[in-house]
């Protein structure tokens, strides 16, 4: 499974937990559902920092 497929889920499970979360009001859902929100925020761009990284250190020359 590829890793912006997984942050796809997570969004989805995030919008099931606001569902849920509008009947029942509980705090916890609300909390629970923002921290899964930056985790699938992290795992999409993920792939877009490691490459930008090894780019930057492939182009940097290296010190002595």
């Amino acid at each position: 499974m590829q890793i912006r497929t997984l942050a796809a889920i997570l969004a989805w499970i995030v919008v099931a937990l606001l569902l849920v979360n509008g009947m029942i009001r509980s705090v916890w859902i609300t909390v629970a559902s923002i921290i899964l929100t930056g985790v699938a925020v992290l795992l999409y761009f993920s792939p877009r920092w490691v490459k930008n990284k090894k780019k930057i250190e492939k182009t940097e020359p290296e010190k002595k």
